[in-house]
């Protein structure tokens, strides 16, 4: 059986990336530029993902596979939060989407929301941050493009 952790071997590098993201529904989108550098640490182990973007925002990730829970694993932490989200997730090989389940704290409430990351034939990343509506629905918050550089 191959190493789970192989999986993270495409992300690595740097990755330009344009985000949209809408503060709510019917609200106009928000566009940033930023940038993510990413790099395995540990053996090839863990992903390491920094991320700094227009306006002052920066974000930091570490995302591997938990042999306990058999799942893929992740947190991060950014400069909107004052709390550590944490992900558990899987990856569907036939669609090349990793899917996680985030859950953070935002003013004492857990929050939880589902972030799915396509690679597409190119190489190119569909990044998709979607929370709860109250009908039961999901809304997309963000939608980051990422395309790795050189």
């Amino acid at each position: 059986m191959a190493d789970p952790t192989d999986v993270f071997e495409k992300d690595v590098g740097v990755w330009d990336a344009e985000s949209e993201i809408r503060p709510g529904p019917g609200a106009a989108p928000i566009r940033l530029q930023g940038v993510s550098t990413n790099r395995r640490i540990g053996g090839g182990r863990w992903l390491v993902v920094d991320y700094v973007a227009d306006g002052g925002f920066e974000g930091h990730g570490i995302y591997g596979f938990d042999g306990d829970k058999h799942k893929y694993t992740g947190v991060w932490v950014d400069s909107t939060r004052t709390s550590i989200a944490s992900s558990e997730g899987t990856w569907d090989a036939a669609t090349r989407t990793m899917t996680f389940v985030t859950e953070s704290l935002h003013g004492g409430r857990t929050i939880r929301c589902r972030e799915i990351t396509e690679t597409v034939a190119d190489g190119t990343q569909i990044y998709r941050n979607l929370v709860p509506t109250p009908d039961g629905g999901e809304f997309e918050l963000i939608r980051i493009v990422y395309r790795r550089r050189g």
